[in-house]
């Protein structure tokens, strides 16, 4: 099963602040990272919590990325943990090319999850996430996520992914006609 540390995100006031100042500091630490910024907004299916968000991709596609996010609008949970602990660590996110896999090994595994089922935001309802909580991992949620493609500013669904075997095969023989008809095969590329 192919799972990866992906991103670490940090939960803040003012995204575009965040924005120019992690620029600043990755020109220096790490340029790759400004190479590509992904962002997004939605609201959480569970709770309806509107959010957006800008990820600064690692050019290494299993590389850590870092993200950035904060409430879309004020009077949701977001504001009230913001000012109770300020900007902080929010998650450290897992991604998979099977996400129900990974799911269910985690509970195999006797790890609580947070969620009963995944949820996922509005505005891409093929990326689903749940969480093990921060009593579990001592401070940030752990979150468990689709894995995902970085295509210009957006995440689009990773055609290799498990639920997409079908579309990985087709592209395949449209693009590479490599003839590669077995879909784990395809899932299994990163």
């Amino acid at each position: 099963m192919n799972i990866h540390l992906d991103h670490i995100s940090l939960l803040v006031r003012d995204l575009d602040a965040a924005i120019a100042d992690w620029s600043d500091i990755l020109e220096v630490l790490s340029p790759g990272h400004n190479l590509q910024i992904t962002r997004g907004e939605g609201k959480d299916e569970v709770d309806g919590t509107p959010m957006r968000w800008a990820t600064f991709q690692n050019p290494d596609p299993t590389g850590v990325s870092i993200q950035l996010w904060t409430p879309a609008e004020p009077g949701h949970w977001p504001d009230k943990v913001l000012e109770r602990k300020g900007e902080y660590v929010h998650h450290i996110a897992f991604c998979s090319a099977d996400f129900d896999g990974m799911i269910n090994r985690v509970r195999e595994a006797g790890l609580p999850l947070v969620l009963e089922q995944p949820s996922h935001p509005d505005s891409q309802p093929w990326l689903r996430w749940n969480f093990i909580p921060p009593a579990k991992a001592h401070g940030p949620l752990i979150e468990l996520a689709t894995r995902y493609q970085a295509v210009g500013e957006k995440w689009l669904p990773h055609p290799g992914n498990t639920e997409n075997a079908e579309l990985a095969a087709e592209l395949s023989e449209r693009f590479a006609g490599s003839g590669r008809s077995d879909p784990a095969e395809s899932a299994s590329t990163p």
